[in-house]
């Protein structure tokens, strides 16, 4: 990268398990990571944040879901990047800089759909 920042990610998984092998993959790839369990929380963490490089998000979601996130969430940091995670959600029309990947997903497909949006890499994520 060309700063000393790291980039931020902010991770939004209800599974548990899931989403802390989801910001974990992020950490040692060298990402500054925010998670939520929901929409909902990841929008009260999103008000505390400056800076959003990425939102990782899976579509399906308790209460509001993860396309209404995306919205939201680029009414308040407009060219975040977004990833949409789903293992049988239907495709929705997609926002301008977003992706959709396909549950089960192996870790280095995130970051190579990352990198195809825009987001600079802090480190070569390992296989």
């Amino acid at each position: 990268m060309s700063t000393d920042r790291r980039p931020v990610v902010l991770v939004v998984e209800d599974e548990p398990l899931l989403r802390e092998m989801i910001a974990f993959e992020f950490e040692l790839s060298g990402f500054e990571v925010v998670d939520a369990g929901s929409a909902e929380e990841a929008l009260q963490r999103l008000t505390q944040m400056q800076i959003l490089d990425l939102l990782f998000t899976d579509i399906r979601l308790p209460g509001m879901d993860g396309w209404s996130l995306a919205t939201e969430v680029r009414a308040l940091h407009a060219d975040a990047p977004v990833i949409y995670a789903s293992g049988n959600a239907e495709r929705q029309e997609l926002l301008p800089r977003s992706e959709f990947v396909q549950k089960p997903y192996r870790p280095q497909q995130i970051f190579e759909v990352a990198a195809g949006l825009g987001v600079d890499l802090p480190q070569a994520p390992m296989e």
